[in-house]
């Protein structure tokens, strides 16, 4: 229902109302304002628990065998690619590039003058063609007419082939067939070429398949190493060779060593994630100072404390046994602000490998380092190394740990996890209330409107009585004095 302005009254009906309903709305306005500081609270919980995710993956890494056992391997010559997996054994190895591996190609000695042309330019009567396959059978496929184009389209939609086909030209307007084995190395020769393509004439051998070889060492007890292709697996454990060219001249070396660089990058990605949440902890647990407002978790204990414990785990060093980590170049500068020395941490790594590692992946005790290799054990308190430490930190923070003495059905859930779960279920609720408050809101307006209305509804006869009692009275005769 709508009011009336001042019809009778001459009041501002709508404006009051108006008013009334903010006056009205108030509770409820406390209630949006507590769902959009809840709202900002998950945010920055999130935003936290994104960055201790990071740390938690970069923590992981250098808990990982493959981290420290990273191999760096060199060719002296660009006609070989060395990989390394991690653990492969420092060494070295000399050899010659003997011959590339080659797919087996045949191709017909005779053309046809036009690709699609299936009747002046025939290449087999119409019917079927025997494809070879890759496991020595043979299959039957139909082509749609018995141009070359048409072959050549059978060819390659036939599953398991041994063969690829090619219209290749050999001349202007002049094109015959080639088919090349899937498969490089002497395994991929087939032994014939579709005896059903007889307009084109003999099939000839223009590359024979072969497999690629190399010979290890220079001596008369060098040895032949072959490969189906051009990649060498295995040669030396843990290595993969691909050669790119014949390098029969001068002998290629391939040595193996120990990829410091790589483990210090591991180590750096840990220092700038750890940077990362404390420096995004620090903006959300802020206080106000001057024009910088307020962080969306002033005074949460939970975050702060967080801080604080990736703070305590650099600064505590490893245990007694090792100490400070500045012997492998991580410290805190008066900021609060992990610093990593790049060179120190490569001496040191040059210097005692074992040693240096243990700094970053070690427990206390042999059993629980153990046990870690598989699988994480909540016994958290028992990490001794910088990464273990931080490793054990965000897993409770993001992913949340499962005691042997928790219930079987137990679902894992970081602290930081549970904080979001439970503020977004409290921002469900308030805004189930604020909604309730609209509809009681609508009632309440519905009902000040018809108060209104009902009052000027009364004025006016009022007003009208009022009218008809003025006009009653002046229609009195008057009386004179006698």
């Amino acid at each position: 229902m709508s009011s009336i302005d001042g019809l009778i009254s001459g009041m501002k009906t709508t404006d009051m109302i108006s008013q009334l309903m903010q006056v009205e709305a108030l509770p409820q306005a406390a209630l949006k304002n507590k769902a959009a500081v809840q709202g900002k609270a998950v945010a920055a919980f999130q935003s936290i628990n994104t960055r201790m995710s990071s740390l938690l993956a970069a923590a992981k890494a250098l808990g990982s065998a493959d981290t420290w056992g990273t191999m760096r391997a060199t060719a002296s010559s660009d006609a070989v690619v060395a990989t390394a997996k991690p653990g492969a054994s420092a060494g070295s190895m000399t050899f010659t590039v003997d011959n590339l591996a080659a797919a087996h190609t045949v191709t017909f000695d005779g053309w046809v003058g036009s690709l699609t042309d299936a009747t002046t330019s025939a290449v087999m009567p119409a019917g079927t063609l025997s494809v070879r396959k890759a496991d020595g059978g043979t299959t039957t496929v139909t082509p749609t007419d018995a141009s070359l184009q048409s072959v050549v389209n059978a060819i390659n939609a036939t599953g398991g082939a041994a063969y690829k086909a090619a219209a290749v030209q050999v001349a202007p307007g002049r094109y015959t067939l080639q088919l090349t084995s899937v498969a490089t190395g002497a395994a991929g020769v087939f032994a014939s070429a579709p005896a059903e393509i007889n307009q084109l004439g003999a099939a000839d051998v223009t590359t024979q398949g072969s497999d690629a070889r190399i010979t290890v060492g220079s001596t008369v007890d060098a040895y032949p190493v072959t490969s189906a292709s051009n990649t060498f697996a295995e040669v030396l454990p843990g290595v993969t060779l691909t050669v790119t060219r014949k390098q029969t001249d001068t002998p290629v070396t391939v040595s193996l060593v120990p990829d410091s660089d790589a483990v210090a990058t591991r180590v750096q990605a840990l220092v700038d994630n750890a940077n990362v949440a404390l420096s995004e902890i620090a903006a959300q647990t802020r206080t106000k100072n001057g024009d910088v407002a307020a962080g969306s978790l002033v005074g949460d204990s939970t975050a702060r404390t967080l801080g604080q414990d990736i703070i305590s785990a650099v600064s505590s060093g490893a245990g007694d046994a090792l100490g400070s980590l500045s012997a492998v170049g991580i410290a805190l500068d008066r900021t609060g602000t992990v610093t990593f020395n790049r060179q120190k941490f490569l001496d040191s790594l040059a210097a005692d490998p074992a040693k240096t590692r243990a700094y970053f992946d070690s427990y206390t005790d042999v059993a629980h380092e153990r046990a870690s290799a598989t699988s994480f054990d909540p016994g958290w308190d028992k990490a001794n190394g910088l990464a273990r430490r931080l490793e054990a930190i965000t897993r409770i923070a993001s992913e949340g740990v499962v005691l042997p003495t928790d219930p079987v059905d137990k679902a894992k859930e970081g602290v930081l996890t549970g904080l979001i779960n439970r503020r977004n279920a409290a921002i469900t609720g308030l805004n189930e209330q604020v909604a309730s408050w609209d509809v009681r809101l609508d009632l309440r307006k519905t009902a000040l409107e018809r108060q209104w209305s009902a009052l000027e509804v009364s004025l006016s006869k009022l007003q009208s009585q009022s009218s008809w009692l003025s006009g009653q009275l002046a229609g009195l005769p008057s009386s004179s004095p006698a």
